[in-house]
């Protein structure tokens, strides 16, 4: 019997390794569930952005509203008129002037790729990578962090999530040697999926330490 609970101990004691899918996989789960992102309809939301000056002060105001009658299109629009449908990877219809198809589908793809995390995380082509756990200067606690590629791109993608919720905390991006660091301040649940409500972005360095503020941003759901 005391050979038992001493085995029973042992393997109690051993934990399974954390790998960037075990993280990944319970993050998705924690923000809504995969299939109620891929079942996505009729999800509308609007999106402000502030980009301050090295002083805090807001400098310039942008406001979008993306609408996504699925996830095979999204209808980006803006208070000028500017109306975008992007259908399947590729612009169907602007009322833009021409010529500026590439952009507009940067800025859309953009657009999903940082609102719809974890989710994205599961797009072909990402080449995911285990960090560790680590104490940051925007955290109180321990978050796992994940490293993530693709292919045809030279940015660098880093995820840090909540160790205790297996919420996204914040990302990062290197840009060509220039860091940028968004925390998730506040998140919302909108049709059973969370997402974002309030960030900010900060100009950041190789330790993800907070130099100072770049943007703002703030995100209502409207239908």
């Amino acid at each position: 019997r005391i050979l038992l609970i001493v085995l029973l101990a042992n393997i109690s004691a051993c934990t399974i390794p954390t790998t960037a899918d075990s993280v990944v996989e319970s993050a998705i789960s924690a923000h809504g569930d995969l299939l109620n992102y891929t079942n996505l309809k009729n999800f509308k939301y609007k999106k402000t952005s502030f980009t301050v000056d090295p002083k805090g002060a807001v400098i310039d105001t942008l406001i979008q509203y993306f609408s996504l009658p699925s996830l095979r299109q999204t209808i980006l629009e803006t208070n000028d008129s500017l109306r975008i449908i992007f259908e399947d990877g590729a612009i169907r219809k602007s009322n833009d002037l021409p010529g500026k198809s590439k952009k507009y589908k940067r800025i859309i793809e953009g657009a999903n790729f940082v609102f719809f995390q974890p989710f994205k995380l599961k797009d072909k082509g990402a080449q995911i990578e285990y960090l560790g756990q680590k104490v940051f200067d925007f955290s109180n606690s321990s978050l796992d962090y994940i490293k993530v590629t693709y292919p045809n791109s030279t940015d660098i993608w880093y995820f840090f999530f909540d160790q205790k919720t297996s919420r996204v905390k914040a990302n990062a991006v290197d840009h060509n040697g220039k860091i940028s660091l968004i925390l998730n301040d506040s998140l919302q649940w909108h049709k059973k999926l969370l997402v974002h409500s309030k960030r900010r972005s900060f100009l950041s360095n190789s330790n993800f330490d907070l130099i100072r503020l770049q943007a703002s941003y703030e995100y209502k759901m409207l239908g």
